[in-house]
């Protein structure tokens, strides 16, 4: 809607979710699903991008201020997420963020749930010492020893080369 292009994310649907905590007015937090109903939410928003594809920007934007006050609620809309639709900036993002607490969750593979169609897709990358890029799905369960033994050195060694500089954090 807004003639911009945006990257298409293509990490496999099992990698993660996340999810907001809104502030709620007699303090505490709740789910935003209590504020928002997310399949209506896409619905939409998917409605509204197809108007935006066929030339209706103007449309388009109405229509997801109009579907939003009924589906999603006048005060949630307005506090929340009116900024970002008006201003579609990474500021007004911001400012969403830290009115909310964002829940993330990642789930980890091991040897006994590792899943190859999930580490072909992942988006998620770890630069090691020896110019190497390893995907993050593979580095716990297949790489992270080979890279810590190769790498490793004893925290006195590290203290002598670096002239006994304290450690911010030893595991």
């Amino acid at each position: 809607m807004y003639d911009r292009h945006y990257v298409e994310f293509s990490c496999h649907p099992h990698c993660g979710m996340g999810t907001y905590l809104v502030p709620g007015k007699e303090g505490g937090w709740k789910p935003i699903t209590e504020y928002v109903d997310p399949d209506r939410f896409w619905e939409i928003f998917k409605d509204a991008y197809e108007q935006a594809r066929a030339g209706h920007k103007t449309r388009a934007k109405l229509s997801l201020v109009a579907r939003g006050v009924r589906r999603i609620g006048f005060e949630f809309l307005r506090r929340y997420l009116m900024p970002v639709f008006l201003k579609a900036n990474y500021s007004s993002l911001a400012d969403l963020h830290h009115r909310m607490i964002f829940l993330g969750l990642m789930h980890f593979m091991d040897p006994y749930n590792f899943d190859l169609r999930r580490a072909e897709r992942c988006v998620i990358h770890y630069a090691v010492p020896d110019g190497r890029i390893i995907s993050f799905c593979t580095m716990n369960s297949i790489h992270r020893p080979d890279v810590e033994r190769k790498f490793a050195i004893p925290i006195e060694r590290w203290r002598e080369e670096h002239g006994g500089a304290p450690l911010d954090a030893v595991a």
